[in-house]
């Protein structure tokens, strides 16, 4: 239930912005979501990383393990997930998706490099001087929870993931100063709007990711072994694995683009329009093959627990 209410809070004040701004530009309804193509799928991935955090997904799952009652009616289970995974994730993408679009129609030709650009297209955009502080509010709530689920995250993959059981002080000092180092980093290579850019790449390069986080979740829930009478139907498995594909095409499509395309992005990446560049295309190049086919071995080499299934 408090998990619920948290996720509910955190909605409810995306909404409230929304609200508030009320763009002077009306929103393209040409088309359902944008049209995936070489431009846009620097923003898609954006999109995807920011809105579907995968390690959620598994610090869930051990909030359930451990605080977990002898009485839970399947029906509850059900009900928590779909309020916690579903409506949570497709109202903040629906909020992005219309206030990036108010964005775009408001400045087409607008380059955002910098925060200071931001906070212009931001007046531009907000006609209500209260937007502003409704932003806020969940700038600090969201920090908030990205702190605490840093912390059990943390806690989660090194002590199941990697046999280590680390002091509480490490899991607040170690992300702490990881960050530390990148903004520092990101300042010195690429001044004021290198933090900006960080900003920008990381939900990118969480996108980059989250296929191959989609394989072991379908994986377990799909197991009768593991699940028992809570494994998940099979319209819920090919939904699932259609999700996983929509993902894993995108990634490709990303790919591809880097790989071969001539867009503005690429060209930024490549460093070929002159603006400092934070991380080094083949770095980036890197990342999107190895995770590619890191989800492509994974596809086909089965887990361990659907071996002994089988």
């Amino acid at each position: 239930m408090f998990n619920a209410c948290i996720a509910g809070f955190t909605l409810l004040c995306f909404v409230l912005g929304l609200l508030l701004s009320h763009p002077q530009t009306p929103v393209n309804m040409n088309v359902m979501f944008p049209k995936l193509s070489g431009e846009s799928a620097y923003s898609l991935m954006a999109l995807l990383g920011a809105n579907i955090i995968a390690h959620n997904f598994y610090t869930h799952s051990s909030f359930v393990q451990v605080q977990r009652s002898s009485v839970v009616t399947l029906g509850s289970l059900f009900h928590d997930h779909l309020f916690t995974i579903l409506f949570i994730f497709t109202g903040i993408f629906l909020v992005n998706y219309i206030l990036l679009s108010s964005a775009a129609d408001e400045s087409s030709a607008t380059m955002v490099m910098n925060f200071q650009d931001a906070m212009e297209l931001m007046h531009q955009i907000f006609t209500n001087p209260a937007a502003p502080i409704v932003l806020l509010v969940i700038l600090l709530f969201s920090s908030h929870i990205i702190s605490l689920t840093c912390l059990v995250s943390s806690d989660v993959i090194s002590e199941n993931f990697f046999g280590i059981e680390l002091p509480l002080s490490a899991h607040r000092l170690l992300p702490k100063g990881f960050a530390m180092i990148l903004s520092i980093y990101c300042a010195k290579v690429a001044g004021p709007g290198g933090i900006y850019q960080s900003l920008i790449m990381c939900p990118v390069i969480q996108a980059m990711v989250l296929p191959s986080s989609f394989i072991p979740i379908l994986r377990v829930s799909s197991s009768r072994l593991w699940m028992g009478r809570y494994r998940v139907s099979l319209y819920v498995e090919i939904l699932a694995f259609l999700a996983f594909l929509l993902a894993l095409f995108t990634n490709i499509i990303f790919a591809a683009e880097i790989l071969f395309g001539d867009s503005t992005w690429t060209n930024n990446l490549k460093g070929d329009t002159g603006s400092p560049v934070v991380l080094p295309y083949s770095v980036v190049v890197l990342i999107s093959c190895a995770s590619i086919a890191f989800t492509l071995f994974l596809s086909v080499i089965p887990l361990k627990s659907a071996s002994n299934e089988a």
